[in-house]
């Protein structure tokens, strides 16, 4: 696995390409260019003064988490970003279960490696894969 050297993994780019798939399948892309906009473009905070600061680190993790939702539910880019960071095997893994892991993070409002762990064991994953994985989730929304 790949380690971050903390920069964003996410670029305009990957949500371009979810707003793409999200309309083929007639969703409303509408949250992702919202997100867009937040994470790379404009004042982005809110106080109209024309710097550009963007969201704060909390706001743009929670906007990271909602793309990588997203992104497991309809492929594309920036699913593959998680999955190059991943052996065949555990690829295989996230692929089969993206919608349920998908479902899981929905209901989290604290993402944290255990309880992604645990979800994915419960999935039916082994341990050392089911840690790898949710370690790759959490380094591409940190």
């Amino acid at each position: 696995m790949t380690i971050s050297t903390g920069e964003s993994l996410i670029t305009a780019a990957d949500i371009d390409d979810l707003i793409t798939r999200v309309r083929q399948t007639a969703g409303d892309p509408g949250p992702l260019e919202s997100a867009k906009a937040a994470l790379f473009s404009g004042d982005g905070d809110g106080d109209c003064d024309g710097t550009r600061t963007g969201p704060g680190p909390e706001a743009a993790r929670l906007i990271r988490q909602r793309l990588l939702v997203t992104a497991l539910r309809h492929g594309g880019a920036l699913l593959a970003k998680l999955l190059s960071r991943l052996s065949p095997r555990e690829t295989a893994m996230v692929r089969r279960y993206a919608h349920r892991l998908a479902n899981f993070l929905d209901t989290l409002e604290v993402w944290a490696a255990q309880p992604i762990m645990l979800a994915l064991m419960r999935f039916g994953l082994p341990y050392g894969e089911a840690e790898t994985i949710a370690v790759a989730v959490l380094l591409l929304v940190g």
